[in-house]
């Protein structure tokens, strides 16, 4: 067993001070006061919370430091429809990237294939370090990613492929979601694509939209609506001119990446009031560094910006811990708390600091950074 002293603890629901963890690689045994019991190590932290989660992700499919092909397997931009794709089979856990995220302290990824495609593919569900990429998996094949935006008419558009419009890009949506409900009733030939939808269409897997215009979020919500889905707004840089909409769907936003160019006419409105502005209007939210638009490491850094436009702490902590892990049905990841898992992050400062640096990091209980 370990002992972690906090000068500040974030449980993921408050913040705490002058706490005491007692740990092991199984579970944390005690959040509280200081304890009598016998430890192999004691370490003291500035600043303890439960590991950041970045919903959204494309570390390991698109590899740092590589070139346009090599490490780069982000986008199966052959076909509009591919949701027979696992992210799982993309990933190279050698990407450099995951020791650097774990040294920013996010340490859970829920790593989604690109946006060129309507129909992108399955997610996997990861923890930022393994041996191989089997050994990471913390939930596989979670997740179906659609782009309704302007990449998928940006690429299939000058191949005189459907889809070329944004009509084009919801019909070819519509289209393969009602052919898989048919598959389903008819017991057809296999076939893969419509196996992998099958989860999303009876409610057992989440649909992530990648949308950041209003008018894009709005149709995702009328898909969501017509399908019956279980989904999240991925991105959603003008979520807030839609919110009420959002509110009525109830579906989560996973935003950002807040730091980010505004190099598209899409991103107009990208702003950290937004996320702000749907918080304080009900509706869950969490932040996304759009890996590798934005580095995973400095994840925590967004919600220092939440923070500065008025959202208080633990609000702003939450969009990278609790938050996320509702919308992924897990809530248990993004929290500390007695018997729960012992994934720890203990910064020297607050960790939306710039200055901040993580002084440990425990996986499964065993110190990795």
């Amino acid at each position: 067993m370990y002992k972690l002293y906090a000068r500040k603890l974030f449980t993921g629901e408050q913040i705490l001070e002058d706490i005491v963890i007692f740990f092991d690689e199984n579970k944390i045994y005690h959040i509280g006061e200081d304890i009598n019991e016998p430890v192999k190590e004691t370490y003291t932290a500035n600043f303890v919370m439960p590991p950041i989660i970045d919903l959204g992700s494309g570390i390991g499919l698109k590899e740092e430091s590589l070139g346009r092909v090599e490490g780069d397997d982000l986008n199966e931009a052959t076909n509009p429809v591919t949701p027979e794709l696992f992210a799982l089979d993309g990933i190279n856990p050698y990407d450099e990237a995951f020791d650097k995220a774990i040294k920013g302290g996010t340490l859970i990824s829920l790593v989604l294939p690109g946006n060129t495609n309507p129909i992108g593919g399955r997610g996997t569900l990861i923890y930022n370090k393994g041996k191989h990429a089997l050994d990471m998996v913390i939930q596989n094949s979670y997740g179906v990613k659609f782009s309704i935006n302007t990449e998928p008419k940006s690429v299939y558009g000058p191949k005189n492929k459907t889809p070329s419009t944004r009509m084009g890009i919801a019909y070819v949506i519509r289209d393969t979601l009602y052919k898989a409900i048919e598959y389903k009733k008819e017991h057809k030939e296999p076939n893969l694509s419509y196996e992998s939808l099958q989860d999303l269409i009876s409610q057992k897997d989440l649909a992530l939209f990648a949308s950041l215009r209003a008018d894009d979020i709005a149709t995702s919500l009328r898909i969501t609506k017509e399908f019956n889905l279980n989904s999240a707004i991925l991105y959603g840089a003008q979520a807030n001119l839609v919110k009420d909409l959002i509110k009525e769907s109830n579906v989560p936003v996973i935003y950002g990446p807040v730091m980010f160019p505004r190099w598209s006419i899409e991103l107009k409105g990208l702003s950290p009031k937004v996320p702000v502005e749907l918080i304080s209007n009900g509706i869950l939210t969490a932040l996304t560094s759009g890996h590798p638009m934005f580095p995973s490491k400095y994840l925590r850094l967004n919600a220092g910006l939440l923070v500065r436009e008025g959202l208080n702490e633990v609000e702003a902590l939450k969009t990278i811990t609790l938050n996320p892990a509702k919308i992924l049905g897990n809530v248990h990841l993004g929290k500390l708390e007695k018997d729960g898992l012992s994934n720890i992050v203990a910064f020297d400062n607050v960790p939306y600091d710039t200055n901040a640096v993580t002084s440990h990091v425990f996986l499964k209980g065993v110190r990795v950074v």
